[in-house]
């Protein structure tokens, strides 16, 4: 079964042209979004984010197409994102990874409003999880992942670009959800220990 996943520039109906990635199923279209002519960069990483949740691959030709754009636009954006390894751009889904810091803060605001779907924005998307995610995903009509080499929180998640949320916060509130919407909190990493300065126990002799 080809899973890939496809981009390429289109006139929308306002006469601009626009990235257009989505992902293709035996050449059944889903998960198709749109992205500005100027921000490939946005649509190289929707693309990575649908390789994440759904382990569809991205041809290299079509990373390699939006990776050029990214050069051409924002030369140090490009360089960053070609840090990571070339064969991750492509290739299987990754392997799992242990729960981040977003998870235990999307955890701690889910606690203070446990009847709402809570939408949490990472960067440019904004993700739900576990039963909010399902929730998510049927009304808004989006791809539910679910990962059984994880668990809790993790199992179930659902994301969409944050442009998209004029066209599915109405969705869900027609459908009588409750919903609380949120940004990601800075790097809850721990701040390394500061060592002790050593001080000199030597007097300054007087001369």
């Amino acid at each position: 079964m080809a899973n890939l996943i496809l981009a390429s520039k289109r006139e929308v109906k306002s006469g601009a042209m626009m990235w257009n990635v989505y992902r293709s199923v035996d050449n059944v279209k889903s998960d198709s979004f749109f992205f500005a002519e100027d921000a490939p960069l946005k649509a190289l990483k929707y693309a990575f984010l649908l390789r994440k949740r759904t382990g569809a691959v991205i041809p290299k030709g079509i990373y390699n197409k939006l990776m050029a754009e990214v050069k051409a636009q924002q030369p140090q954006a490009a360089a960053e994102q070609e840090s990571q390894p070339a064969a991750d751009a492509v290739g299987e889904a990754p392997a799992a990874v242990e729960p981040s810091p977003v998870v235990r803060q999307w955890l701690e605001m889910k606690a203070k409003h446990p009847d709402a779907v809570l939408l949490y924005r990472v960067g440019d998307f904004y993700e739900s999880y576990s039963n909010d995610a399902k929730a998510v995903a049927e009304v808004c009509g989006i791809t539910l992942t679910h990962r059984s080499d994880v668990q809790d929180i993790t199992e179930y998640q659902a994301a969409f670009p944050a442009h998209a949320l004029d066209s599915y916060l109405p969705r869900l509130v027609r459908a009588g959800k409750r919903v609380a919407i949120c940004d990601a909190l800075a790097d809850m990493k721990p701040e390394p220990e500061k060592k002790p300065r050593k001080r000199s126990t030597k007097k300054a002799e007087n001369k």
